[in-house]
């Protein structure tokens, strides 16, 4: 039974979630043969101050 945890910065919809979650589901089922119930994902968002790339926040490399 797989566990999936995305992280990502915030702001993607709930329709783009739902998008997300079916592809990853369909991937497992295809490739692992399971059943759609034996996958679970999970969400784990961030706003752009709370993670950093390069040396610098997310918030300080996206203000231009």
């Amino acid at each position: 039974m797989p566990i999936v945890t995305i992280q990502q910065s915030a702001g993607r919809t709930a329709k783009q979630r739902k998008e997300l979650v079916h592809g990853i589901t369909e991937a497992f089922g295809k490739c692992y043969g399971l059943a759609p119930e034996a996958v679970t994902i999970f969400f784990q968002e961030f706003q752009d101050d709370q993670w950093g790339k390069d040396g610098k926040l997310q918030v300080d490399r996206v203000k231009k």
